[in-house]
């Protein structure tokens, strides 16, 4: 007779509980959906989220950028390869507030 639960029901306990989780053959500690701290980490996925939508990709090059928070139009664009084909690397700062336009790239 075996001493130990089976996988299945395992995990069927720790999915009622919430902490914890089977990822990749370990069990890891998660933040529960309903712990009040998922409201901390939350704008941060949302902005990865957003940034995530406009990334322009293909197999060897991409470009996405994105505006700080409460500084828009003020933020980060990064560039490989996407709009310069001898460019390895870009990283602009962009500042467009009253009217005047800043622009510092970097190339790498």
């Amino acid at each position: 007779m075996e001493k130990y639960l089976p996988h299945y029901l395992v995990n069927i306990i720790l999915d009622y509980d919430g902490k914890i989780k089977y990822k990749k053959g370990k069990y890891i500690n998660i933040i529960h959906k309903h712990d009040f701290r998922y409201n901390i980490i939350e704008p941060l996925i949302e902005k990865k989220k957003e940034i995530m939508k406009d990334t322009c990709t293909d197999s060897s090059r991409f470009y996405f950028e994105f505006s700080f928070n409460n500084e828009f139009p003020m933020g980060l664009c990064y560039d490989y390869g996407w709009s310069y084909n001898n460019t390895a690397f870009e990283i602009c700062f962009y500042n467009f507030k009253n009217n005047n336009i800043q622009q510092i790239r970097t190339f790498l």
